[in-house]
C-alpha cells in the first residue's frame, strides 16, 4: 500500500479535485509528561484527563484497545478510499525513533502524535513546505513525514522550503511559546491563487502568514482569517468540498462572523458542539462528488451533502477524532486534479 521512493510531483491548487497522491497518518502517539497549557483550550476534557493519567506513555502502553481501534478505523478508511480511487498513491509517516522523540527535550518532555500529517507540511501548487508548530511537542512530527517523503521529493518537481526553526523558548505563564513564525497545515486553505490562513492564538500566527506570502510570491494573495480563541485550526470550523459549497461552524470564527470569501456561497451549517467534540466540519474530499466523513454525527450534514449531489460515505472514526483532528487532519494531499486559472 505504501508508495515506493519514486518521484513525487506535487500539485495541489484547491481544496477539491480528484485526489491522486496523499500522505495518511498513523496511530502513533507519545503522551507528554507535562501538557502544554494551551492544550486545554481546544482538547475535550475527557481526553485531557486521559493524557494526564498516562504521562510519558505511548498510546499502546496507555490503552492498547484504543490504539487497536484507531488502527482499525484508519485502515478501514483507507480500504474504502481505495474502493473509490484504486490508483491512489499512498504514503505513511515512519514511526519516530528514540532520537527523534528526544528532539528539543530541554524545552518540553518527549511527546508526539502522528495521527495528523496535515499540519507538519503544506503543499501549495508545486511547492512543498515543511512547517513549524506553535506547540513544541508537535515539532517532532516532521521527522516521520520527512523520512517517508524526502526521497521522492528530491527527484520530483516540487520546490522545497523549510520554515525557520522556532526559538527554543520555554512556555510563559500565558502558555505562549515564542514569536514564531508558526504555520500549521490545518489552518491553510487553497483557492487557486488565494490562500486563506486561520489565526486563533493556538497555532499559526501573523509572522507565519508573512513568511508564507514572501515564499509564494506576487501571484498569490495570502489572507488572514481570524478564529475564535478556542479553535485550534481553520479546518475545525470550515470545509470546502466543492467550489461554491462550504461546511461551516460560524461560532468557530471571531465574533461568529462568516468570512467574506465564502459569505455568498451555499453554506451548510453545523452546530458548535458537533464541530468541537466530533470534528463535524473535518471531512475528506476525494473529488468533487465523493466525500468521506465520520459516522454518528447528531446533525443532518450527510443528508445535506447528498441533497447537493455528493456521494457521502460515513465510517467510524471516533478513536481518531477524539484527539482533536478528523479526516482532513489525517491526510495531506500531494497531488489533486485541479487547475489554476490562467
Amino acid at each position: 500500500m505504501t508508495a515506493q521512493s519514486t518521484a513525487i510531483n506535487c500539485s495541489v491548487n484547491h481544496e477539491w479535485g480528484r485526489l491522486k497522491e496523499v500522505c495518511f497518518g498513523i496511530p502513533e502517539m507519545k503522551i507528554p509528561k507535562k501538557l502544554p497549557k494551551r492544550l486545554e483550550c481546544f482538547m475535550p476534557e475527557t481526553v485531557i484527563e486521559f493524557l494526564k493519567k498516562h504521562p510519558g506513555k505511548t498510546l499502546q502502553q496507555a490503552n492498547i484497545n484504543l490504539y487497536n481501534q484507531a488502527l482499525h478505523q484508519m485502515e478501514g478508511a483507507i480500504e474504502v478510499i481505495l474502493g473509490k480511487i484504486p490508483d491512489l498513491i499512498i504514503h505513511r509517516p515512519t514511526v519516530l525513533d528514540d532520537h527523534e522523540q528526544r528532539y528539543i527535550e530541554n524545552v518540553i518532555p518527549a511527546g508526539s502524535t502522528q495521527f495528523y500529517p496535515r499540519d507538519p507540511m503544506l503543499v501549495i501548487g508545486d511547492k512543498f513546505i515543511e512547517t513549524e508548530f506553535f506547540l513544541p511537542y508537535r515539532r517532532r512530527e516532521r521527522f516521520g513525514v520527512r523520512k517517508t517523503l524526502q526521497p521522492g521529493l528530491n527527484v520530483g518537481n516540487a520546490e522545497l522550503y523549510h520554515m525557520p526553526v522556532a526559538e527554543p523558548t520555554l512556555e510563559d505563564p500565558e502558555g505562549n511559546w515564542g514569536p514564531g513564525p508558526f504555520l500549521e497545515g490545518g489552518d491553510v486553505f487553497l483557492l487557486g491563487y488565494d490562500i486563506y490562513v486561520g489565526v486563533s492564538g493556538l497555532a499559526s500566527n501573523q509572522a507565519g502568514i508573512d513568511w508564507l506570502a514572501n515564499k509564494l510570491g506576487p501571484k498569490y494573495t495570502v489572507h488572514r482569517v481570524d478564529l475564535a480563541p478556542d479553535v485550534l485550526h481553520l479546518d475545525c470550523c470550515l470545509s470546502l468540498p466543492r467550489d461554491g459549497v462550504a461546511i461551516v461552524d460560524k461560532h468557530g470564527f471571531k465574533d461568529s462572523k462568516i468570512p467574506d470569501f465564502i459569505s455568498t456561497w451555499d453554506l451548510i451549517h453545523v452546530p458548535k458542539p458537533e464541530a468541537k467534540n466530533k470534528m463535524a466540519t473535518n471531512i475528506l474530499v476525494l473529488d468533487d462528488e465523493n466525500i468521506l466523513m465520520q459516522v454518528g454525527l447528531n446533525t443532518p450534514l450527510a443528508q445535506n451533502l447528498r441533497n447537493r449531489d455528493f456521494d457521502v460515505v460515513e465510517v467510524p472514526f471516533d478513536a481518531v477524532y477524539q484527539f482533536g483532528g478528523a479526516f482532513r487532519c489525517w491526510h495531506h494531499p500531494l497531488v489533486r486534479e485541479s487547475e489554476l486559472p490562467s
